[in-house]
């Protein structure tokens, strides 16, 4: 009798594993969206506002080294393609399809990848949509000595610097914890 006793303790221990793994997969495969949510929305918000209220090369100075300077890139990032929007479009979707496919396990047992992964998603998107809206990327943070960008660059390299941290980092996928 025991040793039933014993074998249902063990399976349900083990379900009840099984269980916990799938909520925290779901759990950060919903961090990552909700984060791309947040971001897209703030990306686009923050570019209508930019686009209503500075036309194209107009900008206010914010300190000696920082500007807000609205600035229409018609290519990737450095103003790379210019011109070629549908070509950047199509890139920017295989990209981001490539992502999600590699990036599938190790948000489903990481943390700080899946947080990474919906920056970047979300950063992605959002200069997605300007490209296909409005022809071009609309930049404005406009630092003296480097090319002007915006939320969703700054994302995007944010995103991609935590997903190599979550790579770094690792994880057992059998416990779904990180490893040290």
């Amino acid at each position: 009798m025991t040793s039933t006793r014993g074998a249902l303790s063990a399976e349900s221990v083990r379900l009840a594993a099984e269980r916990r793994l799938r909520r925290e997969a779901r759990a950060r495969w919903t961090r990552l969206a909700v984060i791309a949510g947040i971001v897209v929305v703030c990306d686009q918000v923050i570019k209508a506002i930019i686009r209503g209220q500075l036309a194209v090369g107009e900008g206010w100075r914010v300190t000696s080294f920082l500007s807000i300077s609205r600035v229409t890139n018609h290519g990737i990032a450095f103003g790379m393609f210019p011109g070629k929007q549908a070509f950047v479009a199509v890139i920017t979707v295989v990209a981001l399809c490539g992502i999600a496919i590699a990036l599938a396990r190790l948000v489903r047992r990481n943390l700080i990848a899946a947080t990474g992964a919906g920056l970047l998603v979300g950063g992605s998107l959002g200069n997605l949509a300007d490209r296909l809206i409005h022809g071009g990327v609309t930049d404005y943070i406009d630092f003296s000595f480097w090319p002007t960008f915006n939320l969703a660059d700054c994302c995007i390299t944010v995103g991609a610097v935590l997903i190599v941290w979550g790579l770094m980092e690792g994880g057992d996928p059998d416990t779904n914890e990180a490893q040290p």
